[in-house]
Order: C-alpha cells, then sequence, then structure tokens
C-alpha cells in the first residue's frame, strides 16, 4: 500500500512538471517576441527597398540613420533613401540572420545576395555581409545605422 501511494504522488509530480514545462513551451519569451519585431522591421525595409516605396522607407529608417559604406562613406537618411530610389535592384534575399538585443537597441547580422538588373542589360548579383542596428522608439522598431561589406568566397 505504501508503494502504491508513493508511486501516486511520484506520478502527479512528474505530471505537474511536464504540465509547467509544456506551458513554458508553448508562451513566447519576451525577448523572443522583440527578436520577432526586429527582423519583421527588417522585412518591411528589404520589401520598401526592392520596391522602392519612398514612404515606407522614410517610415522605417530613423531620422539619426547612418550607412557605413564598404567604400569607407559615411551617408545620412536622406542621401541614402535617394541612393536607393535610383537602384536598379529587381530582388533580394535575405540570409543566415541572427539578432542581439540590449534593451531597446538590436543588431541584426546577416548575408543578402541583390540582384540588379538596368534596362537593356544583364542581371548582376552582390552577395554581401552586413550588420543592420535597429532602435526603438515609440513603439516601432526603426533602422538606425546598417554596414555592407562584399562577403568573403565560400
Amino acid at each position: 500500500m505504501r508503494n502504491a501511494i508513493l508511486a501516486t504522488i511520484l506520478a502527479s509530480t512528474a505530471l505537474v512538471q511536464v504540465t509547467s514545462h509544456a506551458q513554458v513551451m508553448t508562451t513566447p519569451a519576451p525577448q523572443q517576441s522583440e527578436e520577432h519585431g526586429v527582423l519583421a522591421a527588417e522585412d518591411a525595409y528589404v520589401a520598401a527597398e526592392v520596391a522602392r516605396d519612398e514612404a515606407a522607407l522614410r517610415r522605417l529608417v530613423d531620422d539619426r540613420f547612418a550607412f557605413n559604406s564598404s567604400k569607407g562613406t559615411l551617408t545620412g537618411k536622406e542621401a541614402f533613401i535617394q541612393s536607393i530610389l535610383n537602384l536598379a535592384m529587381v530582388g533580394q534575399t535575405i540570409r543566415e540572420r541572427s539578432v542581439l538585443m540590449e534593451g531597446d537597441v538590436a543588431v541584426v547580422f546577416g548575408t543578402a545576395e541583390l540582384r540588379f538588373a538596368a534596362p537593356g542589360k544583364e542581371e548582376t548579383v552582390q552577395n554581401l555581409r552586413y550588420t543592420s542596428t535597429y532602435v526603438k522608439r515609440q513603439g516601432q522598431w526603426r533602422l538606425l545605422a546598417l554596414q555592407m561589406q562584399q562577403r568573403a568566397p565560400q
């Protein structure tokens, strides 16, 4: 009888632990939710960049934005948006993204394949590694800084 009671207690304890663990696993952690928000902002930025959607770019790019190019130049928001509007980009594929969070600042590390095609010319492809920094302002993630460079050959 004593063994039966002990077995019942152990089974109940195990069931409580499994149930508690299942509840923890189904509730997303706050940081995961923030990471998803950052990646959603980045996806919206990429879509706006490819579509050359000026209104969306102005909304998604922070006023204090800085682009650090692989050529050693630093560009602010206005010049950066104007350069995007003049691109002949026809597509972009993002890969290998990871997010590093610290409060209301997030750094995204990733790789991108950018495809360009000027009218009457053959499509060209650039494989880049990038670091983008996002800041959360008024509840929205905004692109604060971007650095891109040629990706090392694999």
